[in-house]
């Protein structure tokens, strides 16, 4: 019979006890033997599972103490203790995955691996859920969901070690198309709860909110070549000719901005645009945007954009100040 690890964060902020329940099913099978494994006991969702579901220690029951006797491994015995997860590690799966992997590299060594040996271990959390699935499970297939849009340096800690049998799903069309060149490893679900979850995750964005009465654009800091550059440069000098009140929101970090911030310092126009950084929840922002626009596909937000019913203008690879059109487009929404 197929033994299936199930990992989950039930106290996940971007997930609710449905959604994760959807992804479950999405794994079960008749002949398999169902383990859970949770990041902390949660009496309330525990009585969501089907009885025959065996359920296993919490992450959270970390190593206080051991003895160990070297003649016989069966006298071998374990202090495990209770040990809450802050919610501020739970907000942080979303708005500071580095701070995830800092508190993970605190807690490691005190985290007890499994020794059952699983044909399939399934983690449906980000964060710590997917490090204990690397770094403390035997299984002969690993597969780790991301169930929203994360970006290359947040996934990176998985990416960077998986085997050849591993997979990794995402229910973002943006982040799978942004990771999945060359990578047959990176699969792409379509999800129901998807722009739910979309929805809670912006919430957990503490960042000063802006209510604009202008209107508001946001983009990648993606864009490539000087040529592009300019065509930037054309179209925020064209709005402020026409006097459109605009603020346009760049996000993310890219080797041109220091050339991009030169060429509006040299124009006089670094009062329109905001550029916020690589920040991961950009969610917020994308929402209250009237526009998105997009550059290339690397680091985008289209799908996203596309979920929430924003407008969308695709510059490609085209210089924008080649296409008055757009420009139309653009002041039309003012």
């Amino acid at each position: 019979m197929k033994k299936v690890l199930m990992i989950f964060d039930p106290l996940d902020l971007g997930l609710s006890i449905e959604h994760q329940l959807y992804l479950t099913y999405r794994h079960l099978e008749p002949i398999s033997e169902i383990y859970v494994k949770l990041l902390e006991n949660d009496s309330m969702f525990l009585q969501h599972l089907n009885k025959q579901i065996k359920v296993m220690l919490p992450i959270s029951h970390v190593l206080s103490s051991t003895r160990k006797n070297f003649q016989d491994q069966r006298n071998w015995s374990y202090t495990l203790q209770s040990h809450s997860i802050p919610l501020h590690i739970r907000k942080a799966y979303y708005n500071f995955p580095s701070l995830v992997r800092l508190y993970w590299k605190s807690i490691n060594e005190s985290i007890a691996e499994s020794h059952i040996h699983f044909d399939e271990a399934v983690s449906l959390s980000s964060g710590i859920p997917s490090f204990y699935l690397r770094d403390k499970v035997q299984a002969d297939k690993k597969i780790y969901y991301f169930p929203i849009r994360q970006f290359k340096k947040a996934v990176a800690p998985v990416i960077g070690r998986l085997r050849q049998q591993d997979l990794i799903y995402t229910a973002s069309q943006s982040m799978y198309r942004e990771l999945a060149k060359n990578n047959h490893q990176i699969k792409y679900y379509a999800d129901p709860y998807y722009k739910e979850s979309l929805y809670r995750v912006l919430k957990l964005d503490e960042a000063t909110r802006y209510h604009p009465q202008y209107l508001s654009v946001l983009s990648a800091n993606n864009l490539k070549y000087r040529r592009h550059i300019e065509g930037f440069i054309f179209m925020i000098k064209y709005f402020v000719k026409q006097r459109i009140a605009f603020k346009w929101y760049l996000y993310g970090d890219h080797h041109n901005e220091t050339m991009i911030r030169n060429e509006l310092k040299n124009h006089q126009l670094e009062d329109y645009v905001v550029f916020i950084g690589s920040i991961a929840n950009v969610f917020r922002y994308l929402e209250q945007a009237d526009l998105y626009v997009e550059w290339e596909p690397q680091s985008a937000l289209n799908f996203e954009a596309e979920t929430m019913k924003k407008p969308i203008i695709y510059m490609k690879n085209e210089p924008p100040y080649y296409n008055q059109q757009i420009l139309k487009l653009i002041k039309k929404y003012k």
